[in-house]
């Protein structure tokens, strides 16, 4: 995958109109988040406005908080193929 920085996010998601079905179609083009883990949807708790996907990569359980909305959009269910994308502003250090 190219990583390139990118003007408008429908440039970055390469968002077009819509399918042969009416829907609005979604493609990752590229992507300019550098911090991607590759792995597949292990388990899905649903909530009404959002939900807790658990992703297995190879560096372990990676979790996301999404709207449920936005799982359902992206059809996502158990075995799902998905890029964990981790954009973080700061990181808090804790001493031990």
């Amino acid at each position: 995958m190219r990583v390139i920085q990118c003007v408008t996010t429908t440039q970055l998601l390469g968002l077009t109109n819509k399918d042969s079905k009416g829907e609005t179609v979604m493609a990752l083009l590229a992507i300019n988040v550098r911090n991607q883990l590759r792995g597949r949807v292990k388990d899905i708790l649903w909530g009404d406005i959002v939900s807790e996907v658990e992703i297995e990569t190879s560096s372990g359980i990676v979790t996301s908080v999404i709207t449920t909305r936005s799982i359902k959009e992206l059809a996502l269910e158990t075995g799902s193929e998905v890029l964990a994308l981790v954009k973080a502003t700061d990181v808090a250090i804790a001493r031990v």
